[in-house]
């Protein structure tokens, strides 16, 4: 399995949610004029009127990109030739991005002629255009990546269904039509531009409230009720799906990982459970230090370098650099102050492209915080709690050495003892990690082993009680004490003091493995039918010792 492909999996769908962005700024360039002249009279500015020749190009970019769109929703969902497909539709956003970048020159080296009292400057329009244009060469870039990559392996249908998830692709264009729309409503309304009204719906519906542009008509206001209801409830479903995504993704990529590694769950199941929990919970640390670190690094960018170009595009307004970074972070944060906001055609253009960028990078950042965090403060409670749990153990072994014997009440476990005869494994019976002491007094058992048919029977009864405990999905379960009650019932020593069970020889390390806190249903029950599996293997080894020793 190559890694590079395993880098590249989350593309598709990367690139069918950027497209989405694109296509909003492909009509904002194409709708007016890119250049306006300033003139010192009270006249204003004045949108020069685009070369014949130009709007038609723009428009052919646009209906490139559009078809593009289209077709990679199609691969998607239809599950066409993933190579073939994904190397055309990268095709058709090149190319519309180099008529974009054609214009864009052409616009900047020939500018139309001015007078001294007049001053030329570039519209909103101008630098979606160039927003624009950029994207679909990203766009067709991260196509191209992978349909390269994709040759190198054999994707199931399952496989492409978790990879190419057109969901989230149609709630990013959904949100974007949200977006939009709402914004060419509240043109006639309120008597806004198209670019203007873009920029209000963003910060809008991503609840940013700068404020600079509101609503000022009583049925703007009116409107305003339903349409963010209806835009907020879209952004919540984007972001829900992003989370949802990046799970899956996640889980895909471990399997390929365990297959590396000749782990092969669906077609050979008894491969060796301790092997597969060191995988996974090495992946899973890796996994959530490089999101941690990326979305990281991602947010330092959007917030630094992102400060800086504010301050360029609001130099009108003397903004320092502190004052930048002031309204980025108010602005990612989505506290939305008011009192700073740009105002220049550049720093509103490159808000609206800023702050949907932000979107994903913040969501991503605050769950994986979230993960690492709790992921941090359990570790260190488990240090604490290890060093605890050792001191004990040492003072019990240090008391069993010097000769003294351990008395525990009858509650505590009916009277056991410690002595050299008893064969007791002192870390699982006195390490409170490892102590089924605190379990239902209907639970509890002695170490010493009972009789053949008595253990036969506690084997039988923790079978019913695992099953029962599938059937109630939302009953709660302490994996690790299962593990550890588990195992001591799948150990009986023989008349040569032997284990009979192969599982055995993994038990301290399989009650060692830590387990996933936040772990699934399904991951859960996928647990327990390991502990029935063990369970059953046990007791029918049991019985066909019985049978052997009656003949």
């Amino acid at each position: 399995m190559s890694r590079w492909w395993l880098a590249c999996t989350s593309f598709p769908v990367l690139a069918g949610t950027v497209s989405a962005m694109a296509t909003i700024f492909g009509i904002c360039a194409v709708s007016h004029g890119w250049l306006e002249i300033d003139s010192s009279s009270d006249v204003g500015s004045v949108v020069v009127v685009q070369s014949a020749w130009a709007v038609p190009i723009t428009a052919i970019s646009l209906a490139l990109s559009a078809t593009a769109d289209l077709a990679l929703l199609l691969i998607m969902m239809l599950k066409w030739d993933a190579v073939r497909g994904y190397l055309a539709t990268a095709l058709l956003y090149f190319v519309s991005s180099m008529l974009l970048f054609s214009l864009i020159g052409v616009a900047v080296h020939q500018p139309p002629y001015t007078i001294a009292s007049q001053t030329l400057h570039y519209t909103q329009n101008f630098y979606y255009g160039i927003f624009a244009a950029t994207l679909n060469l990203f766009i067709a870039a991260l196509l191209a990546i992978y349909a390269c990559s994709v040759r190198t392996i054999h994707l199931g249908m399952q496989d492409r269904r978790i990879i190419e998830n057109t969901s989230i692709v149609l709630r990013a264009f959904t949100l974007a039509a949200f977006l939009l729309g709402g914004a060419a409503i509240y043109i006639p309304i309120e008597g806004w531009s198209l670019t203007d009204a873009l920029y209000w719906s963003t910060y809008t519906i991503l609840t940013i409230g700068i404020g600079n542009i509101v609503p000022k008509t009583h049925l703007g206001r009116s409107l305003l009720i339903p349409y963010t209801t209806g835009g907020i409830t879209c952004l919540g479903l984007f972001v829900s799906s992003i989370a949802s995504f990046s799970r899956k993704v996640g889980e895909l990529r471990l399997k390929f990982e365990l297959e590396a590694e000749g782990i092969h769950l669906h077609r050979s199941p008894d491969c060796d459970i301790v092997k597969l929990r060191q995988i996974k919970a090495h992946w899973q640390s890796r996994h959530r230090w490089i999101v941690f670190i990326f979305s990281s690094c991602a947010w330092l960018l959007l917030w630094l370098v992102s400060a800086r170009i504010f301050k360029s595009s609001e130099r009108g307004q003397g903004w320092t650099y502190f004052e930048s970074l002031y309204f980025t972070f108010v602005s990612l944060t989505t506290i939305g102050y008011g009192d700073f906001y740009p105002m220049s055609n550049l720093g509103k253009s490159f808000f609206v492209f800023w702050a949907l960028l932000a979107v994903p990078v913040m969501t991503t950042l605050v769950g994986i915080v979230g993960q690492v965090g709790f992921r941090t403060v359990i570790y260190f409670v488990r240090r604490v709690g290890r060093g605890w749990s050792w001191g004990f153990c040492a003072g019990r072994i240090g008391a069993f050495l010097d000769g003294r014997r351990l008395n525990l009440p009858a509650s505590a476990g009916g009277g056991m003892d410690v002595s050299v005869s008893g064969a007791v494994d002192i870390e699982r019976q006195y390490c409170p990690a490892f102590d089924t002491l605190s379990l239902p007094l209907e639970r509890q058992r002695p170490d010493n082993y009972f009789s053949s048919a008595e253990h036969r029977l506690h084997l039988t009864e923790e079978i019913k009680i695992l099953v029962d405990i599938l059937k109630e999905d939302s009953r709660d379960i302490d994996l690790h004490r299962e593990w550890a009650r588990i195992v001591s019932l799948l150990r009986v020593d023989g008349g040569d003091g032997e284990e009979v069970l192969a599982a055995e020889s993994h038990r301290k390390q399989v009650i060692r493995e830590v387990m996933s806190v936040n772990q699934s249903t399904a991951e859960r029950n996928k647990e327990i039918l390991w502990m029935v599996k063990l369970l059953v293997e046990k007791l029918c080894f049991c019985l066909r010792e019985d049978i052997g020793e009656g003949r």
